[in-house]
């Protein structure tokens, strides 16, 4: 039988019986070839099981090549994922201690603006008594809050900025790129509402600075004025010209509040200094606490993401790279 001489026969190379193969199937059903006759059946079987071996053994040196491969570029490709790891531990540690220095920036001008609530409200409660003295208050806490305010939004400003930078590049190490035009794009966008309301705040403190000066200045040479404007605080009779003079004088400060005004200006400046005692009660216990970042967090879980696949392709390579168990 022509199947079993061949199967018997595994030493014999593909080459030669592929060759071989043809020969049989072309030769002609004569009565000097009954074996041809007798066993095209079986000779279709043996050809499709050659197709088949043949498949099998492209495949094998497909399988090869792809090993080859791996093992090859396995050792490059390990150093380029510590590299990666390493540096998205480092963008993580940036972006702790930047959040750390902020959170301090933050108590700082949490504590600024408590002190200016406090100015604040000290100079309208003596407004009545001593002029001079509640102007300056006044003028402080308007100053201090200021400062607070723009320590405050420009630390935030700083910090949302340096997170979507590093995040950005994160994402440039984990996957794919990124264009340092479009972050920066991104951020200016997200915060222009905040850079125009501390405008708007600083410009307004501004003013109530030069107004409260002024008024200073007014006191030292009219104390007529200040007279007056204590009438006006004390719900006190006074001149319909005089009181135009003392909201011509002292318009927008405390000497030409009335009481009702000035309970009013303190209840405000209350409300935003327990706001600010929150804020600042809240800071120093998240800086105790060491005061790490979620952002940073999100970094070292994108490190144990990559460490997790080196292993996985490390424990491929040294199958692969093992021996044959005796």
């Amino acid at each position: 039988m022509l199947l079993k001489w061949l199967t018997c026969r595994p030493q014999l190379p593909m080459e030669v019986i592929l060759r071989s193969f043809p020969f049989f199937l072309r030769s002609e059903p004569t009565e000097d070839s009954p074996i041809i006759l007798g066993h095209l059946e079986e000779a279709d079987a043996l050809r499709e099981g050659l197709n088949e071996l043949e498949g099998a053994m492209d495949m094998e040196v497909k399988d090869e090549l792809a090993r080859e491969r791996f093992l090859s570029v396995f050792p490059q490709l390990k150093l380029d994922l510590e590299e990666r790891i390493r540096k998205l531990r480092e963008l993580a540690d940036n972006v702790d201690r930047l959040h750390k220095n902020c959170t301090i920036s933050k108590i700082v001008a949490g504590s600024a603006g408590a002190a200016s609530g406090v100015l604040i409200i000290l100079g309208l409660g003596l407004a009545p008594i001593t002029a001079g003295a509640s102007l300056t208050l006044l003028a402080t806490g308007a100053g201090l809050g200021a400062a607070a305010t723009v320590t405050d939004v420009s630390t935030s400003i700083v910090e949302y900025s340096s997170e979507s930078s590093a995040k950005a590049q994160a994402s440039q190490l984990t996957s794919a790129g990124f264009d340092k035009g479009d972050v920066f794009a991104k951020v200016l966008r997200d915060c222009i509402p905040q850079i125009t309301s501390l405008t708007g705040k600083c410009i307004q403190a501004l003013k109530n600075i030069a107004r409260n000066v002024r008024a200073i200045k007014l006191a030292r040479v009219k104390p007529r004025l200040v007279v007056n404007a204590r009438r006006v605080m004390t719900a006190r009779s006074v001149s319909v010209r005089s009181g135009r003079q003392v909201k011509k004088a002292f318009g927008g400060t405390a000497l030409a509040m009335t009481k009702g005004a000035r309970i009013m200006g303190a209840a405000t400046a209350g409300l935003f200094l327990a706001v600010d005692v929150y804020n600042l009660v809240k800071d120093s216990s998240h800086l105790k606490e060491g005061a790490k970042a979620e952002s940073a967090e999100e970094l070292r879980q994108d490190a144990r993401e990559l460490e997790r696949k080196l292993e996985e392709l490390t424990k491929i390579y040294e199958s692969l790279t093992e021996g044959p168990t005796p």
